[in-house]
């Protein structure tokens, strides 16, 4: 019995991201996280970019207020990461993750962007918000 729940255990834990499509012209494929319910995707463009259009993308939304940052900034004022909260209809949460980071293999540098909708995610809304955030970027 315990070994039945611990392979039931690391199934879920480890089977529960999931590759989807999105409109993102520099990335069409994102990872959707069924445990967390975090979106991720990942942008050419630089930190400031992206968090300039997530910032224009939540202030454009109806019915969404923008309710604060943190932001994390190198020794020359550079924009290493940066998280945008936001609340909407129905008392909803919205956090963005945006951080500076690197490939492993090729050492190309990217913008990751983690959306994480309500409590509990909402893939849709996730995948809605990428694509205004990429329109924004453009």
């Amino acid at each position: 019995m315990k070994t039945a729940l611990a392979l039931l255990a690391t199934l879920l834990l480890a089977g529960c991201a999931t590759q989807i499509g999105v409109d993102n012209s520099q990335n069409r494929e994102a990872s959707f996280s069924n445990v967390t319910g975090v979106l991720t995707t990942r942008y050419t463009s630089d930190t400031e970019a992206v968090f300039n259009a997530v910032k224009r993308t939540i202030d454009a939304m109806p019915g969404t207020l923008r309710t604060g940052e943190t932001d994390d900034r190198g020794a020359n004022k550079e924009l290493n990461s940066v998280i945008v909260f936001a609340r909407t209809i129905g008392d909803l949460e919205i956090k963005i993750t945006i951080e500076k980071a690197e490939d492993e293999q090729t050492k190309a540098v990217f913008t990751q962007v983690m959306v994480k909708y309500g409590a509990f995610g909402n893939l849709p809304e996730s995948q809605q918000l990428v694509s205004k955030i990429t329109s924004n970027l453009r």
